[in-house]
């Protein structure tokens, strides 16, 4: 994969990764269960905030239209769905998304180059049919924003170290939700769980 921090002048035909590679890194993130297929709106939105826990909806909302509005993102009637090559995308362990590039994203250059974002993509293994996501059915999963804050002012860690130290229990644990997740930081930092458990049923 290309570097992405070079001072290359800018090239309208260059590598998107070179153009914004959180925004290309958050696509790889959002649509890697769903083969680059479209997914509901809403959905995209859910993800971002309950499976990912990076934002609460209303920002989720807002980020998804600055992307479809700087052409990110493709919109049609059956959805939501990068509008680069997300194939060879490289996720880097614990990333987690910054608003200073998702406030005001840089248009997509008409013309991109989009089968360069990698320069020897890896053969990839048959693609599964794309998880359909739904609501989540699990009443905690709507207060993760709010656990998140909580658990983030009273260990006095930022909030991002809560996701990435919960992210990574989740990766260690197997099919662990993210709530479950951030409880288990909780307890390491020994807060009062009593407090959390209210947050979550509340």
């Amino acid at each position: 994969m290309k570097n992405f921090g070079g001072a290359d002048r800018y090239d309208p035909m260059t590598d998107v990764m070179e153009i914004a590679p959180d925004i290309a890194i958050l696509l790889a993130h959002s649509w890697k269960n769903h083969g680059g297929q479209p997914i509901d709106e809403e959905v995209a939105c859910r993800i971002w905030t309950f499976d990912m826990g990076w934002f609460d909806m209303d920002t989720s909302t807002r980020v998804r239209d600055n992307l479809v509005r700087a052409g990110w993102i493709d919109q049609s009637s059956e959805g939501l769905k990068p509008a680069i090559d997300i194939s060879g995308i490289h996720i880097p362990l614990g990333w987690m998304p910054t608003m200073r590039v998702l406030d005001n994203p840089p248009t997509l250059p008409k013309g991109t180059s989009v089968t360069t974002v990698v320069n020897n993509p890896v053969s990839e293994p048959e693609r599964k049919e794309p998880v359909v996501q739904s609501v989540p059915i699990d009443p905690a999963a709507a207060h993760i924003t709010d656990l998140l804050d909580q658990i983030s002012n009273s260990s006095g860690l930022e909030r991002k170290e809560v996701m990435r130290r919960a992210q990574r229990k989740r990766r260690a644990l197997g099919p662990v939700t993210l709530w479950m997740a951030l409880l288990l930081v909780a307890r390491e930092q020994k807060l009062a769980m009593q407090p959390l458990m209210r947050t979550i049923t509340g």
